[in-house]
């Protein structure tokens, strides 16, 4: 946590400050960010940084929480009711918020993808997060199973880590196979979320959590019989 000198900065000052240090540790992995390059490029001492932050890894840790804190608010917004719109619909929400997040928030974005692909997240946030991500989704599949959106014989805590791992991911691959256009549209007027080639990685991915990867039934079994 930041010491109070760093909050008694001048809002301008602190800001341009922590936007630096985004930019720091969105573009390396923390073993290959640097102080010297954020306290040259902000202007200020060394010596002033640490009145500011005990270390690298404290500036870093404000960073992933401010992270956390701006998802939460995120996905706080207009938010559906699974019982009323049911499981998969609201699975397909939280993917689209998820993107909408990352495209509004990319520095942040970045800052947590790096510390989950390089194991660097402090043990303690890591576990706490991840506790409060499989709760959530234990907790949503409880819901589906009374609606009957999902099987009774589903086991909670398999279909949590298959959730967040695929929610998790799913809008990075996503955006890595759609680039989004310049600006709040494209050249038809449509976001980016309206896309059709957006809305059908969509509609495949709450396909498969839905169904699964097997094919029908009934296009098995029509297969068979064309046979």
């Amino acid at each position: 946590m930041p010491n109070q000198t760093f909050f008694n900065l001048p809002d301008e000052k602190r800001e341009q400050i922590l936007q630096i240090a985004m930019d720091e540790f969105a573009e390396n992995d923390y073993g290959h960010a640097s102080i010297s390059r954020i306290v040259a490029r902000a202007g200020i001492a060394k010596g002033s940084f640490y009145q500011y932050f005990a270390d690298k890894g404290d500036l870093y840790a404000y960073l992933l929480g401010l992270l956390a804190e701006a998802k939460t608010r995120f996905l706080s917004l207009d938010h559906p009711d699974p019982q009323h719109i049911g499981i998969f619909a609201y699975l397909r929400w939280t993917i689209e918020v998820g993107l909408v997040f990352t495209l509004t928030h990319p520095k942040l974005t970045q800052i947590g993808l790096r510390a989950i692909n390089a194991g660097n997240f402090p043990k303690a946030f890591d576990t706490q997060v991840r506790e409060a991500t499989l709760a959530f989704y234990r907790q949503l599949v409880e819901v589906g199973k009374q609606q009957g959106d999902i099987a009774p014989e589903v086991d909670p805590e398999l279909a949590a880590v298959i959730f967040d791992a695929i929610l998790n991911n799913v809008g990075h691959f996503i955006l890595e196979r759609v680039t989004p256009e310049e600006g709040v549209a494209d050249q038809d007027g449509r976001t980016f979320l309206e896309r059709p080639e957006v809305k059908d990685l969509f509609a495949q991915t709450v396909g498969i959590l839905e169904h699964g990867l097997g094919r029908r039934i009934n296009e098995s079994a029509n297969q068979r019989i064309s046979e």
